[in-house]
């Protein structure tokens, strides 16, 4: 990524306006096709969604979940 405080002029095929999960898929498809993307967003780039919100609290879930499962497999010995 490049800083965005330049003061070269420079020509974009596609700014992306949101740097949320949509609009970071967006800018990485554009740029895997050769494109010159700008993505524009304020924040973690990902979104809420991706860094603090659903992705992880569903990994902390998914731990929990195998480790009740292990605790609760002990119950049944020889299964």
């Amino acid at each position: 990524m490049n800083d965005c405080c330049s003061n070269e002029n420079k020509a974009y095929d596609l700014i992306v306006v949101g740097a949320g999960s949509a609009g970071f898929s967006a800018s990485i498809t554009a740029a895997e096709a050769g494109k010159r993307v700008a993505l524009v967003g304020h924040g973690t780039i990902g979104g809420t969604c991706v860094n603090f919100g659903c992705v992880p609290s569903k990994v902390m879930i998914r731990a929990a979940e195998a480790l009740h499962g292990a605790s609760a497999a002990a119950r049944f010995p020889g299964l």
